[in-house]
C-alpha cells in the first residue's frame, strides 16, 4: 500500500473535519483523535492492498455509509475512481457532503435511499465494479442488501472481525443465490489494542436473480438461511 505525504495530510484533514462533524452528529461512537486515525481511517485503507484495487478507473459504491467509512478515505487515495456513498439518514449524507467539500473531493456523489430500493434501480443495478460494507450486517443479509449492486465479474468487501465461522455458515445460501462467491481473505493486525480483523472478498459470477433484493426489511427481518 503505497499513500503519498499529500494523500497522508489530506487523511490527517479528513480526521480533524470528520471530529468537528461527530461532535455536532452522532454519526460514530469513535470520538477520540488517535481511534478516528486507527478505527476508522488506517482500518478503511486496509482495502489498498488488494488486487482488486489497483485499477485506476474503477466505480465503487460504500452502501450503509453512516459517517463515511471507508468511503472517504478511498476516494482521497484513489482520485482517479469513482465513488458513491449510500445511507438512508439524510443528516449523515449532509455531514458527508460537507467533509467532501471541506476537503475538496470532487470524485464523491451521496445517494439517499434503501439499498433494497436503490438496488433495483436500473441506474445502480449491476453497476459497480467493487461495492463495500463496514459495520453493516451479517454476512447473510449484507450479500443480499449489497449484491445487486455488483457489477457481474466485480466485488463485494466487507469489513469483518476473525469470528466468522458461524457467519459464514448461515451465509451458504445466500452466496449460492446471489451468484456472490467468496474468492479471498485478506488478514490485517491495527497497531495498539485494536486487533486483528479480516476482509471478506466476494466475486459476483452473474447477474442477480431478478427476485433481489426483496422488499424493504424483508433481508433483515427474514435473512436467507
Amino acid at each position: 500500500m503505497t499513500i503519498t505525504d499529500d494523500q497522508q495530510n489530506r487523511l490527517r484533514e479528513l480526521q480533524t473535519v470528520f471530529l468537528e462533524e461527530n461532535a455536532k452528529l452522532n454519526l460514530s461512537a469513535i470520538r477520540e483523535p488517535d481511534a478516528v486515525w486507527i478505527g476508522n481511517i488506517s482500518d478503511s485503507v486496509v482495502a489498498l492492498d488488494l488486487d482488486i484495487f489497483q485499477r485506476s478507473d474503477l466505480k465503487i459504491l460504500d452502501i450503509g455509509t453512516g459517517g463515511g467509512f471507508p468511503l472517504l478515505p478511498l476516494a482521497i487515495c484513489k482520485p482517479g475512481c469513482h465513488f458513491t456513498g449510500l445511507d438512508s439518514t439524510q443528516k449523515k449524507l449532509d455531514a458527508i457532503t460537507r467533509m467532501t467539500n471541506a476537503l475538496d473531493l470532487t470524485n464523491v456523489r451521496m445517494l439517499a435511499g434503501r439499498c433494497e430500493e436503490k438496488g433495483r434501480d436500473s441506474q445502480h443495478r449491476d453497476q459497480y465494479d467493487i461495492v463495500t460494507a463496514r459495520a453493516v450486517a451479517p454476512l447473510n443479509i449484507l450479500l443480499e442488501l449489497g449484491g445487486p449492486f455488483v457489477k457481474p465479474g466485480g466485488h463485494l468487501i466487507a469489513w469483518k472481525s476473525m469470528k466468522m465461522d458461524t457467519e459464514l455458515e448461515e451465509s451458504l445460501l445466500a452466496r449460492a443465490n446471489l451468484s456472490c462467491h467468496l474468492v479471498d481473505t485478506h488478514e490485517y493486525e491495527l497497531p495498539d489494542d485494536w486487533g486483528k480483523r479480516q476482509l471478506l472478498i466476494f466475486e459476483k459470477t452473474s447477474s442477480t436473480d431478478q427476485k433481489y433484493p426483496r422488499e424493504t426489511g424483508i433481508p433483515k427481518k427474514n435473512p436467507l438461511l
